[in-house]
């Protein structure tokens, strides 16, 4: 009787198992990440900078390619904190609050400028999301 017992309870198991739908990982929503507002390799002065937001200095290579700059943002996100320097938290909430849209941008900027390393990436004036950030900072609570 235990035998027949314990053999129902690992076919049951099997089949349960089995029958449990895959669950995919899912990232950052494309359309909660402003376009950067600068196109890399902008207004070059021949010393290895270009133009960033209102014509300060940037590296040429700033910003970083949009499916790159998401594919680490992803690995951060999922994370919890910036896999270049993970010793600073994350998180990437969706909703509407001012919280919310501070936390996301938030997550832009640390991923930007840790994007090859601790502190090693693009400054904020390579984006438009330094902007942003006082936008939002000045909104009602």
């Amino acid at each position: 009787m235990k035998f027949s017992t314990v053999l129902l309870f690992a076919a049951a198991t099997f089949a349960s198992v089995q029958a449990a739908p895959t669950l995919q990982a899912r990232g950052v929503d494309p359309s909660l990440v402003p376009d950067f507002g600068v196109v890399a390799g902008t207004g070059p002065d021949g010393h290895g900078n270009c133009q960033g937001i209102n014509g300060i200095a940037i590296p040429c290579s700033c910003p970083p390619p949009r499916d790159q700059f998401i594919a680490s943002l992803n690995a951060n996100v999922a994370a919890g904190r910036a896999v270049n320097n993970p010793s600073v938290g994350l998180s990437f909430p969706t909703g509407s609050s001012k919280a919310d849209q501070q936390a996301r941008i938030s997550a832009l900027l640390i991923t930007l400028q840790n994007f090859h390393g601790p502190g090693v990436g693009c400054p904020a004036v390579s984006t438009v999301y330094g902007q942003l950030q006082q936008q939002i900072n000045a909104l009602p609570n």
